[in-house]
């Protein structure tokens, strides 16, 4: 009731901003102190829909709804010199806690070479959407692409002791629970979490037609953290190229210990040295011209995890995402937009579950999301859109959710 009330009155809130939008414009730009030195950079925005609190197809990693959300963000820069800067955003989401998303130092060593280094809780390197996904002016839609968003059954804390233990979790990454490792029922992990970014070190070289970037961070893709759990940090790394105007292709890839430390030093003694790490790939690409924007990603994603009890989960467990998403500009302010999504899994086979027959160890979601945006003003939009759902397997197997987001940015 409490995070209704929140949303309702941040709706209430922002319809009014809309409203008075016409009479007096709402600042477009950054507000600059200290000669420019220091800039101040903010959004808001609010989401409504249907709940979701029986099929969870959109909660996130901070058991929020992806489509029902308030989410306010202040975003600064304050640059020491001409080459270091420090950059920070604090967020909140549904009024409740409000956290740093990111806090990084950035520099330059060279005056002349456009490489940077940034070191913090620093912006994602792997990938396309999230390294754009906080900006809500990039997303042309209100809901996140599954790979970035929907939470599998896998958890770092907890591991299924054997191959029916990890099937009788299929399609409720919502809420697992494993009989190894932490004994709470918690939130499983989304391919890519595209909500918290990682903390550690990067490196940035960018030309006219190359991006280059690598990092080594605490967590890992699925798991970004503050503090490293398992002393095994992630490195990862994309390169990106622009061909010819407009095109932008790119590749990337990441390796880090995904369990727990407490997991792997209890079971060392029966399994030794081993290592029980996520690594991914992706490819991710973007054309635009004239009133057209297409984009494409895909990316596969493997986990190994520790064999315990039989049936043993004998193969590293997989999981691959695509999606293409595009939008239309109608007028200079109005633009339709759509996304098709997919994710699917690699197969284990149980004893006791699904007649012992090879199995996806997570249900295979299905997802098209599409709708239309208006610019209010240049940094207001509307939107609206509709999004089905198909999941095999789970309590709920299939939902279609319709949503409505404004937002604000300056």
């Amino acid at each position: 009731m409490i995070r209704f009330r929140t949303i309702a009155g941040g709706a209430a809130v922002s319809l009014t901003i809309a409203a008075a939008a016409p009479a007096q414009t709402l600042p477009a730009g950054p507000a600059e102190f200290a000669g420019g030195a220091v800039t101040v950079s903010g959004n808001v925005s609010v989401s409504i829909s249907s709940h979701d609190d029986i099929a969870f197809f959109n909660y996130t990693d901070y058991e929020h709804n992806a489509l029902r959300m308030f989410r306010a963000a202040v975003s600064g820069a304050w640059r020491i010199g001409p080459r270091l800067a420090v950059l920070t955003e604090i967020r909140s989401e549904d009024g409740e806690h409000v956290v740093p998303y990111a806090f990084y130092v950035r520099a330059r060593p060279f005056a002349h070479v456009p490489f940077d280094i940034q070191a913090g809780r620093i912006p994602p390197v792997f990938g396309s959407f999230a390294r754009r996904s906080y900006r809500v002016d990039d997303n042309p839609l209100i809901g996140y692409p599954l790979a970035y968003q929907y939470l599998t059954s896998l958890r770092p804390d907890a591991i299924p002791g054997n191959a029916d233990d990890l099937l009788l979790m299929r399609g409720r990454g919502w809420r697992a629970s494993y009989p190894v490792g932490s004994e709470y029922a918690a939130p499983g992990v989304p391919i890519v979490s595209a909500y918290r970014w990682d903390t550690g070190v990067e490196g940035n070289f960018a030309s006219d037609r190359y991006d280059v970037a690598a990092s080594v961070t605490t967590g890992t893709l699925s798991n970004p953290r503050t503090s490293d759990d398992n002393d095994g940090p992630q490195v990862a790394a994309r390169v990106g190229w622009r061909p010819l105007f407009g095109l932008v292709l790119g590749a990337s890839a990441a390796h880090g210990e995904f369990v727990n430390g407490e997991i792997e030093n209890q079971y060392h003694p029966l399994l030794g040295d081993e290592s029980y790490a996520q690594t991914a790939f992706g490819l991710d690409g973007e054309y635009s011209r004239d009133h057209w924007m297409v984009r494409a990603e895909w990316i596969h994603s493997r986990w190994t995890i520790p064999q315990l009890g039989t049936p043993l989960v004998a193969q590293p467990l997989t999981a691959t995402s695509a999606y293409v998403e595009g939008r239309y500009r109608v007028t200079p302010r109005w633009y339709v937009a759509g996304r098709a999504d997919t994710l699917t899994f690699s197969r284990v086979t149980g004893e006791h579950l699904f007649d012992g027959q090879p199995t996806e160890w997570d249900a295979p979601v299905e997802r098209l999301e599409f709708g239309a945006g208006v610019y209010l003003q240049r940094n207001l939009t509307l939107r609206v859109i509709v999004q089905p759902n198909w999941r095999d397997g789970g309590r709920v197997r299939q939902r279609t959710y319709p949503s409505a987001e404004l937002a604000y940015w300056f």
